[in-house]
């Protein structure tokens, strides 16, 4: 047996700090993703309240809703594994410490930006595009509330449940990185192809996508200078959706179309890391700003978003597709900043209950 093979393939806790350029690239792209998951459920609305939206709106919608944002989830999975499987051992006094951790993190936002919507839709009344009491009763408050089986109350939270149960699998993840790295990311891949097959998200893909965070940490391989795959990322990831946009009139089968769509999500990740790279987006203030209350942006946008844009159809009907492409862009992008400024003005005014409601600790 060759030793020096073996050993390589056994693993240890990346010690090292994370570097300052691969660390505020990942600041920034927090607020970017988000501003991608926000604006794109914006379109539930524009679809259902909008008569006829138009050409233009539909093309926009095929490019950005799609495509291009589908590349969010994936990276927002590789960029939580890469911070958490760097450091994190397979025992179990680590393993209770992690779960004792999500439980205040993820857990309480979860169940507190869940429960605050079933108790409204309960005792209030039907939010417009997001539910009713009747819906709720029907589906089960408890099923609605965990997300068992199907999305939460809040629907966007389904993301959280995911990276909660990705965390309480993460043994698993390092088993395969101690033994096998490379037999885990073939095989986490395959999952997300053949078993998820019929959707862009699954809990397999954001397995993978996990995992190959973690092993991107692990082996330090690096991400920093990526400078010289620009040339060849940024017109390929365009140039792969512009082709995707016509899957239906090239005569691909659906199976098919899916694999090459989760290859273009991947894709969509790298893109997105490249842009990064540059100083106008790395170095701006108002996304690093942004950054810090964008997890607060995340938890509260639905249904604020649908109510929104629902008040604001009452008043205005835009007509024409440029109008309608400046009210779905515009209205999630206003949104953001008004929860940002929310989110702003409470963690000064009630700092313990931001906390908490966000899974943050106190400042002392």
């Amino acid at each position: 047996m060759n030793t020096a093979r073996q050993t390589s393939w056994v693993l240890g806790p990346a010690h090292g700090p994370i570097d300052a350029d691969v660390s505020k690239r990942i600041d920034v792209l927090r607020l970017i993703l988000i501003a991608l998951v926000v604006i794109g459920h914006g379109y539930r609305v524009v679809s259902a309240m909008v008569p006829d939206p138009g050409t233009g709106i539909r093309v926009v919608v095929a490019i950005f809703n799609e495509n291009i944002t589908h590349a969010a989830i994936p990276l927002f999975f590789i960029i939580s594994g890469f911070l958490f499987l760097r450091k994190f051992d397979l025992s179990v006094e680590a393993y209770v410490t992690m779960c004792r951790k999500k439980l205040f993190s993820l857990l309480i936002p979860y169940l507190f930006f869940n429960l605050i919507w079933i108790l409204w839709l309960y005792f209030v009344g039907s939010i417009d595009m997001f539910g009713s009491k009747t819906f709720l009763l029907q589906e089960g408050i408890f099923i609605k509330l965990f997300g068992i089986g199907t999305v939460p109350i809040n629907y966007p939270l389904w993301f959280l449940r995911d990276l909660l149960l990705v965390y309480l699998i993460s043994p698993v993840l390092l088993v395969y990185y101690k033994e096998s790295p490379l037999v885990g990311v073939v095989t986490f891949f395959a999952l997300w192809v053949i078993l998820g097959s019929e959707n862009s998200y699954s809990l397999y893909g954001n397995m993978f996508a996990f995992y190959m965070g973690g092993l991107l940490s692990r082996y330090e391989l690096n991400i920093r200078d990526s400078g010289s795959l620009d040339k060849y990322v940024f017109p390929g990831f365009l140039l792969a959706t512009a082709i995707l946009l016509f899957h239906n009139e090239l005569g691909m089968v659906q199976y098919i179309y899916m694999f090459l769509f989760k290859c273009n999500m991947l894709l969509g990740v790298v893109f997105f890391w490249c842009l990064s790279r540059y100083s106008f987006v790395k170095n701006s203030k108002l996304l690093h700003v942004g950054a810090t209350y964008s997890f607060f942006i995340y938890l509260t946008h639905e249904p604020t978003l649908s109510w929104l844009q629902s008040r604001l159809l009452t008043v205005y009907q835009p007509h024409g597709s440029l109008s309608r492409i400046a009210y779905f862009f515009g209205s999630g992008i206003a949104l953001m900043f008004l929860l940002g400024a929310v989110g702003a003005i409470l963690s000064r005014i009630a700092p313990g209950v931001y906390a908490v409601a966000t899974g943050a600790r106190k400042r002392r």
